[in-house]
């Protein structure tokens, strides 16, 4: 898969609404086994977690509109990613000479359109950009089992905070709630051994995970 395509891959996620459709099985007058299907629609990721910080009188909620009952605990901290989120994708369209648009959604659609202009070294910054986005709406609408990391600081010295790193051990994902910092299968590695050595020299600091 190209660069472009993981590009694409990914804002699509952030952005666009997707069909999804659950199988389930009935029996007719003549016992016939039929499957039907159950089709609800859900809001791209980004559309999701700003739903998911507002009222559903706020927010416009209507029927489909795919917010997850269980709402993570920390909305502010939600609202400020999605903020984060939106500045950065415009900070991008400034960087390419790209006029941003009206909503986030549409602007990450922009810098899709842009990125088949970018170098190798722009596109590879822009996808992790676009993995960080998609890894933090995840978190926050509560779809990924997260475990929070005690007794490991964030290894990236301008943060440095402690007991703000997250990981999911399902699909290899690392996060740090209070920089924003990610790291995805290809670097978990890294996160990994930052976190062993750690807790290896300051076994005692943190609370308990």
């Amino acid at each position: 898969m190209t660069l472009l395509d993981q590009i694409t891959g990914l804002a699509d996620g952030l952005t666009d609404p997707h069909v999804n459709r659950e199988p389930y099985t009935v029996w007719d007058g003549n016992r016939h086994r039929k499957t039907h299907h159950h089709v609800t629609v859900q809001h791209g990721l980004l559309t999701q977690l700003h739903r998911a910080v507002l009222p559903a009188s706020v927010a416009g909620e209507g029927p489909g509109g795919g917010v997850p009952k269980s709402r993570p605990p920390l909305e502010i901290e939600a609202l400020s990613r999605y903020r984060q989120i939106t500045a950065a994708a415009r900070r991008w369209c400034k960087d390419l000479g790209v006029d941003p648009r009206a909503t986030p959604e549409s602007t990450i659609r922009a810098l899709v359109g842009a990125a088949g202009r970018m170098d190798d070294g722009e596109q590879r910054e822009l996808l992790a950009d676009l993995r960080r986005w998609v890894s933090w709406c995840r978190v926050y609408l509560g779809l990924e089992q997260i475990r929070r990391i005690a007794g490991a600081r964030c290894p990236l010295a301008d943060c440095a905070q402690l007991g703000s790193l997250r990981i999911n051990l399902t699909t290899s994902y690392g996060m740090c709630t209070a920089c924003g910092a990610a790291w995805d299968r290809d670097t978990i590695g890294v996160l990994a051994e930052h976190i062993r050595v750690a807790r290896t020299t300051t076994p005692t600091e943190g609370a308990p995970a």
